[in-house]
């Protein structure tokens, strides 16, 4: 499918099955100067830079936002780019979500269950915490109605100051109902509004969150996230194209308390860990193998996820210690496990074991002359890419130049000194042979 243009109408199949055609463009300039952009959809639709035979306003609020994400790569609505520190180097760095975002999938959905869920449907989510309800119970699940972009307008008018909780704020969120377990206990948007408004401000952050994630996951598909690598070490991350009305963050495990071990403590427990799997599977002599935590920015993988391990062998190295003291060797990252922890905490030791495990199976294929779980993890990655981006050829070569172009500027700017001494000695050859 061609990837739409601006000022030509295109079809597109929205996630609620519901067929449209609609036309972007960017506005006309004004005395030879750039007309500022809309700043969402709405602002687009209401200039008439956005136009349907459809009543876009009434939409689906799930389908609207993938037409808004749509208009936003085509640059015919404001995107500004994301800018975060890289979750891999840390390096402070800006993402156009824009660019990067794979708009092929988004115009049909292709069925995907995790990337394109039902939309335009009632659900019900839980709470982090109980909500009490006066003289009615506790609380432990909300149920989110559907919603429309004019729905989300409403919603953006009580948003930016102080949160007013109240029976307008309800309203516009589309709770629709709070209930403990199967029990509806409340339905009024009013009897809601004063059951989170009563709660004071350590109570209800973890409600407001629970109420923030779940009406982004409702309206929000997945596919609305760009995937767009670190121009620094290529670690992919997952962006915004235009910003959401909620801001929200994931809730923390239940062992947030937890802390993550210092690297000190890391590499002494990875090397126990190491020593049991040795003995777990019977070997007494390495043979050259050794296993080493690195604390440096650890390298991607094909995907752009940083790796939690990797296993190199260096033949060629035969002790000298400028490539590595031998001549096979696993590295498990520490910033990659901390990084995990970070945001979500997790039993360190089993993912340390399971991590030189799974790379012990890549020395036994090294060393068999065939590394079949290699050729499947690339594989898995392949098809990871396909999902996201929409899976032609052409399409893959598109999105990928991305990447490449990334990649080739990262060796640029670590080996441009080979390349001027390469330089200066063509420079004495051809001298000398004049």
């Amino acid at each position: 499918m061609a990837r739409p243009r601006l000022g030509a109408p295109f079809d597109l199949t929205l996630p609620s099955g519901a067929k449209v055609t609609v036309r972007a463009e960017r506005p006309p300039r004004a005395d030879g100067l750039e007309r500022p952009l809309p700043k969402d959809l709405p602002a687009a639709i209401e200039r008439g830079l956005v136009t349907s035979e459809s009543d876009l306003l009434a939409l689906p609020l799930a389908d609207a936002n993938v037409i808004e994400a749509i208009v936003a790569a085509m640059g015919a609505i404001e995107a500004e780019p994301t800018k975060l520190n890289c979750r891999n180097c840390d390096a402070a760095i800006e993402l156009d979500g824009a660019r990067a975002l794979p708009v092929t999938p988004l115009l049909a959905p292709l069925g995907d269950p995790e990337l394109d869920p039902p939309v335009d449907r009632e659900e019900w989510h839980d709470f982090d915490a109980p909500v009490a309800v006066a003289r009615r119970g506790v609380a432990n699940r909300f149920l989110l109605g559907r919603r429309t972009l004019r729905d989300r307008i409403e919603l953006e008018r009580h948003l930016g100051g102080p949160l007013d909780v109240a029976a307008p704020l309800i309203r516009a969120l589309g709770i629709r109902a709070l209930a403990d377990g199967d029990t509806e206990i409340a339905k009024s948007p009013i009897a809601i509004a004063r059951a989170l408004d009563a709660l004071d401000d350590d109570a209800f952050a973890p409600v407001w969150d629970a109420i923030c994630r779940a009406y982004d996951r409702q309206h929000w598909p997945p596919r609305l996230l760009a995937p767009a690598p670190c121009p620094e070490c290529g670690a992919r991350h997952d962006v915004e194209v235009v910003r959401r009305p909620l801001d929200w963050a994931p809730a923390r495990g239940e062992h947030a308390d937890e802390e993550f071990p210092s690297l000190e403590a890391f590499t002494e427990r990875a090397a126990k860990i190491t020593r049991s799997v040795f003995e777990d599977l019977g070997i007494t002599d390495p043979r050259g193998l050794e296993v080493l935590v690195e604390d440096g920015v650890p390298p991607c993988d094909d995907g752009g996820e940083p790796l939690l391990g990797s296993y190199t062998p260096n033949l060629a190295a035969d002790g000298d210690v400028r490539v590595q003291s031998s001549p096979f060797v696993i590295a498990v990252y520490y910033r990659t496990f901390k990084s995990m922890f970070d945001d979500e905490p997790y039993d360190v030791d089993a993912e340390i074991r399971e991590t030189i495990e799974h790379e012990l199976e890549h020395h036994v294929g090294f060393l068999e002359g065939h590394d079949p779980l290699d050729e499947e993890e690339r594989a898995a990655i392949a098809t990871e890419h396909r999902r996201l981006v929409g899976g032609s050829a052409a399409t893959d070569l598109a999105v990928g130049a991305g990447w490449l172009a990334s990649d080739f500027g990262r060796f640029l700017r670590v080996t441009w000194p080979l390349w001027v001494l390469a330089a200066f000695g063509l420079m004495l050859l051809l001298a000398g042979d004049r």
